[in-house]
């Protein structure tokens, strides 16, 4: 049987990662989120502290083989240790969620999972899109951070342009485009479980086709 591997992208303030955990634990699947930090640090022997500061921050300068060679295949062929320390981390975060997948069936938050295993063989690959309108996020995040709310629109409007340059850089896709999804859900007016239902009978119903 093949495993089933959700990947999931989210805005800023969504809530995704603690849908990414619900869903997991519902679906009776393994979860990775900053977990997959330590994982890469021993598969690598990169220093988990650095990992830390590069990860999902994309490099300050151009990896144009990453783009021009046809993504990781092209990047692969390189020499590795010539590569900026986002560039590193990158590829060796991409090396331990595709070894993920074929070990098990899980969910992953981020880090361009969707994009690392497009090619990938024997899977069932599902990519999940959350988000939510502004005022949500806003709450949410000045709760968790004790911000105003004008500091954490701040917050989110800084962070998620991060998060979008690391996503497009190195996906050569455009973060947060429908199209580029299985599933997109507003989690809004659902709330967390709500959107785990509609997620969990979607990836059950494509598991059974």
């Amino acid at each position: 049987m093949k495993n089933t591997v959700i990947t999931i992208g989210r805005q800023y303030g969504s809530g995704g990662k603690e849908f990414g955990k619900k869903l997991a634990e519902a679906m009776g699947y393994s979860f990775y989120d900053e977990e997959l930090l330590s994982i890469t640090s021993e598969k690598s022997n990169i220093d988990e502290d650095v990992l830390k500061m590069a990860d999902e921050r994309a490099t300050n300068s151009l990896l144009y083989s990453l783009v021009v060679n046809g993504g990781l295949r092209g990047v692969l062929t390189q020499g590795v240790y010539e590569l900026p320390i986002n560039d590193k981390v990158f590829l060796a975060q991409a090396d331990s969620i595709k070894h993920l997948a074929q070990q098990e069936s899980c969910v992953i938050v981020g880090r361009c999972a969707d994009y690392v295993l497009q090619d990938t063989e024997d899977i069932n690959k599902i990519d999940l899109f959350i988000y939510a309108d502004m005022e949500s996020r806003i709450e949410r995040i000045a709760k968790i951070y004790n911000l105003t709310p004008a500091e954490a629109k701040d917050k989110i409007v800084k962070t998620e342009k991060k998060r979008k340059t690391y996503y497009n850089y190195y996906s050569n896709q455009e973060w947060g485009r429908m199209t580029n999804y299985d599933l997109c859900i507003n989690v809004s007016g659902l709330g967390s479980d709500g959107a785990v239902a509609v997620a969990k009978a979607y990836i059950e119903k494509r598991i059974a086709e």
